[in-house]
């Protein structure tokens, strides 16, 4: 089929996924809208992932696998299944999470009505390892609104609620690798420079929480650190500057970093980030969910960070423009 033909393509990502990835698969397979692919891409797994990858592909015309030689992570697993990508519309699920039957029929819905739209996501239910779920998770639906939590690095909708169109996905590089471990965020502040954000206030996708999410990588220390360079190099190219993460000289990109690096431990963000991933911890090791609660109330007020976290908590952010513009006087001064 040609890219006309079908609507979406649902890039899937797997590394060891043995363990969730039928649900997830026939979560994309049992779809109401029907003109859609799957690519499902191991990342080099251990396991039988590949095993039920095939299976899936030999049973469903829908369906396609790509095996990476190496195992290079989640972007580059996405990269890899964009370039194979024949559909207008890419969508984005996890091995570990379950789209609702509707979601894609809704989000396509959604963005027929409004042709600006670049990135259409979702509200979201929370869900352990073995399927229970914990909370259902709003997001504003207001192009405006959203921006401002993007902006502010608040709470926003996952990943794998999203929809990007793929035209667009493409002219602006795809994931870049840089980020580690977020690289979806920056390329959802690519995507606001250029479009749209919508999001429809209804859960549309089940989110797996458990001990091997990326979130928790390098002592969940990963997302903080890339995530703000992010946002720091969004605001330099809103400021006309350059952005050394798609400078072509590495060294500038390795200067950038470990100045952010050392401005974030200076603001006392990775203290802060370590606080509430501690609070966190303490909710979920609880089955009650009120001694969870008060928990992690009693480690956040122990933590010494306490007000820091609510202002962030429901105000977001401003130290990325900060430090941004802290950056543009820095170098102008230098020169």
């Amino acid at each position: 089929m040609s890219r006309r033909e079908i609507r979406v393509t649902v890039i899937m990502a797997c590394h060891n996924s043995s363990a969730y990835l039928d649900e997830a698969v026939s979560s994309v397979l049992g779809q109401t809208l029907g003109d859609l692919e799957l690519i499902l891409i191991d990342d080099c797994s251990t396991d039988n992932t590949l095993e039920i990858a095939a299976r899936y592909e030999a049973q469903d015309d829908r369906v396609s696998v790509i095996s990476l030689p190496v195992n290079s992570g989640p972007a580059t697993a996405r990269n890899a299944g964009i370039r194979a990508a024949r559909g207008e519309w890419l969508g984005i699920l996890d091995s570990d999470d379950v789209a609702m039957p509707t979601r894609f029929e809704e989000q396509l819905r959604l963005a027929r009505s409004d042709k600006g739209l670049v990135m259409v996501g979702s509200s979201s239910i929370s869900m352990d390892k073995h399927g229970h779920l914990i909370k259902e998770h709003k997001y504003p639906t207001d192009h405006q609104e959203l921006v401002k939590r993007l902006y502010s690095l608040q709470a926003f909708f996952p990943h794998s609620s999203v929809v990007y169109p793929t035209a667009i996905v493409e002219r602006l590089g795809s994931f870049n690798l840089k980020y580690k471990g977020s690289e979806d965020y920056d390329l959802w502040l690519r995507l606001s420079e250029v479009g749209k954000i919508g999001s429809i206030n209804k859960p549309l996708v089940k989110i797996r929480k458990h001990d091997q999410n990326i979130s928790n990588s390098e002592g969940g220390l990963l997302q903080p650190r890339y995530g703000s360079a992010a946002s720091i190099c969004h605001f330099l190219r809103i400021y006309g500057c350059l952005d050394p993460s798609t400078d072509s000289g590495e060294p500038t990109w390795q200067e950038v970093f470990t100045w952010v690096d050392r401005r974030l431990m200076e603001e006392s963000v990775f203290a802060r980030h370590e606080a509430w991933a501690d609070a966190r911890a303490g909710y979920f090791s609880t089955a009650n969910r009120l001694a969870g609660a008060i928990r992690f109330g009693i480690r956040v007020l122990r933590s010494g960070h306490a007000s820091a976290l609510v202002r962030e908590k429901y105000f977001g952010s401003s130290l990325p423009q900060r430090l941004a513009r802290e950056w543009v006087v820095a170098t102008t001064q230098a020169k």
